[in-house]
């Protein structure tokens, strides 16, 4: 039984595909995709030999699949492209990495997963498709941990709040609020991360393919907790949007107060 081998990083916010492409003589109309895929003589180019079987995946959100590359292949493929002026995040890329390993037969039957009793017919949109769904995986898995971080720091403010007044430093809540209204953006950016590409969507059986990996990953579970958990961060900033407002309209009623408090005197003083 063969192996395929699967390792994702996730190197940046996003990749240019548009301006990627061209490096490797990929169709102009590459970066209007969700990814794009090297393989053959422009693999061979730069690993210096024949790398038969050997792919390389870029996805438009920031990460980068390697189909059965050592590591020490992926190391020089990552300095290549610094060479190319494509920024690789390595602090991202060494925290938020996945590895997945397709099984495939001697009748050439593929199991998506070890241990598995569910074959599909081997045929090379299988690896890209498992490719696709672990790259969707690793990006669910760093939006996870941004939206954990945030989720802690406005729960502190929520039990403030509980007491009517916040004490913590303008300077971190404001931070902290530009986190989340920062994330929010980019998860509604994201809504289509979990969408099944064009490309897999053209057949039955490739369509079966995305849906059993996605189940796998659990693509769409993961995701209904975070819209759930990022729901609840919408409503701790509200809560305290809304308290600042009330302490500024406090503010200028005392004011109001102060002013209309002041015209009798004016009045008195100006005899």
């Amino acid at each position: 039984m063969e192996k395929i081998f699967l390792n994702t990083y996730k190197v940046g916010i996003r990749l240019p595909l548009g301006r990627i492409a061209p490096f490797f003589n990929l169709r102009k109309d590459a970066g209007r995709k969700e990814y794009i895929k090297l393989q053959g003589t422009e693999v061979d180019k730069i690993l210096k030999y024949t790398s038969a079987k050997k792919a390389v995946y870029f996805y438009k959100f920031g990460c980068i699949n390697f189909l059965n590359f050592n590591q020490d292949e992926i190391s020089r493929f990552f300095e290549y492209l610094e060479t190319l002026y494509i920024d690789i995040d390595y602090k991202s890329l060494t925290k938020f990495n996945e590895t997945h390993i397709l099984y495939l037969s001697d009748d050439s039957k593929v199991s998506l997963w070890e241990d598995t009793e569910v074959e599909f017919p081997y045929q090379p949109i299988v690896e890209d498709i498992a490719a696709a769904v672990l790259a969707k995986s690793t990006e669910l898995y760093n939006v996870e941990t941004e939206l954990s971080e945030v989720f802690d720091e406005t729960g502190k403010f929520l039990k403030q709040l509980n007491h009517g007044y916040l004490r913590a430093n303008t300077k971190k809540v404001t931070s902290t609020i530009a986190k989340s209204i920062r994330f929010k953006y980019r998860s509604i950016e994201s809504l289509r991360l979990l969408d099944r590409p064009s490309e897999f969507n053209r057949t039955i059986e490739s369509r079966e393919l995305f849906n059993t990996m996605s189940e796998y990953f659990e693509l769409d579970e993961r995701y209904t907790v975070l819209s759930n958990q990022m729901k609840i961060v919408d409503s701790i900033t509200g809560e305290y949007f809304s308290f600042r407002n009330k302490r500024s309209e406090r503010r200028l009623l005392l004011f109001e107060i102060l002013l209309l408090a002041s015209f009798p005197l004016l009045h008195f003083l100006s005899k």
